[in-house]
């Protein structure tokens, strides 16, 4: 919640300096770059006859990708939209055990496909949008004793809600803010006697610039 009302405040704040010739957003198609803060966050649990554990840690780096869509906007002024999606992130998490091994967990590539919907205003666009992701983390082991290295990379399907908003610069080119929250797919193991389960989040917060066409 906290991130939502941040990022409502910041829209409210950088509306009033958009080029006040800039008129209202039509029904175009658009694409944009992105870039900003990306936390990834990961949930443990470890259960067996000797062993019961439950932890949650976290990561933050930065996000970078770009996004198209189109957008139809009517004549009440609602908006709605499609949009797909790719970033990369900087994520990186690494620990180096007694034994000489170190083990690193990165943030990968990650796709999007959703809908949004919203209001037009006199400078741009409020907005809700949902939809589907595909994220890859890359695990790597790297035993310096044994000179041994593996590395594999998990790919977790998973959903994403987000709000956000734009602020029409010029007629074409518009700058942005917007919350993301993804929820992926948990990795399990359970044989009956050993209970394991892995699952990732994450919370994003972007800026954007964008052009119509």
């Amino acid at each position: 919640m906290k991130y939502l009302i941040g990022t409502a405040l910041a829209i409210l704040i950088a509306a009033p300096a958009a080029a006040q010739s800039a008129g209202a957003i039509q029904s175009s198609g658009r694409v944009e770059a992105r870039f900003g803060w990306d936390r990834g966050e990961f949930k443990t649990e470890l259960r067996d006859p000797l062993v019961d554990i439950s932890d949650k840690n976290g990561k933050s780096g930065v996000t970078y990708g770009i996004e198209a869509g189109y957008d139809y906007v009517t004549d009440s002024r609602f908006l709605v939209g499609g949009y797909v999606g790719v970033e990369g992130s900087s994520i990186k998490d690494c620990a180096t055990t007694p034994f000489g091994e170190r083990d690193c967990l990165k943030g990968g590539r990650n796709f999007t496909v959703g809908a949004r919907a919203g209001y037009v205003t006199d400078q741009g666009v409020v907005y809700l949008k949902g939809g589907y992701s595909n994220g890859q983390l890359k695990f790597e082991a790297e035993d310096f004793v044994d000179d041994e290295r593996v590395r594999f990379k998990d790919n977790h399907g998973g959903f994403h809600l987000g709000a956000g908003g734009e602020v029409m610069v010029t007629n074409n080119v518009y700058g942005k803010l917007e919350y993301v929250f993804t929820n992926y797919s948990s990795d399990k193991f359970d044989d009956g006697i050993t209970y394991a389960k892995f699952r990732p989040q994450r919370h994003q917060l972007v800026a954007g610039i964008g052009l119509r066409f």
